[in-house]
């Protein structure tokens, strides 16, 4: 993934009010100490969350959805632990 596809340039850059919640978010994030590792995490759990909620749980979908093969998906939901019903 390029910078280029993300619906803003850099996050740090002001002027839209999506950068302006990113640097407010990144900024309490780095007040408290939160780790880029523990950032990363986190977002990529709720981004795989929402992939299969948005699937109805279909983790195929999910999985293309995401741009990673199934089995990475079950890796990743296990390893965070998102073994739950995810359908509407």
């Amino acid at each position: 993934m390029t910078i280029g596809r993300l619906p803003f340039e850099d996050p740090l850059e002001k002027g839209s009010s999506l950068n302006g919640r990113m640097e407010e978010m990144i900024g309490i994030l780095f007040r408290l100490g939160i780790t880029l590792k523990e950032t990363q995490t986190e977002v990529e759990r709720l981004f795989i969350s929402r992939a299969l909620k948005a699937c109805d749980g279909n983790r195929s979908r999910a999985a293309k959805r995401l741009g990673m093969h199934r089995n990475t998906l079950n890796v990743k939901m296990e390893r965070y632990g998102l073994n739950g019903n995810f359908r509407s």
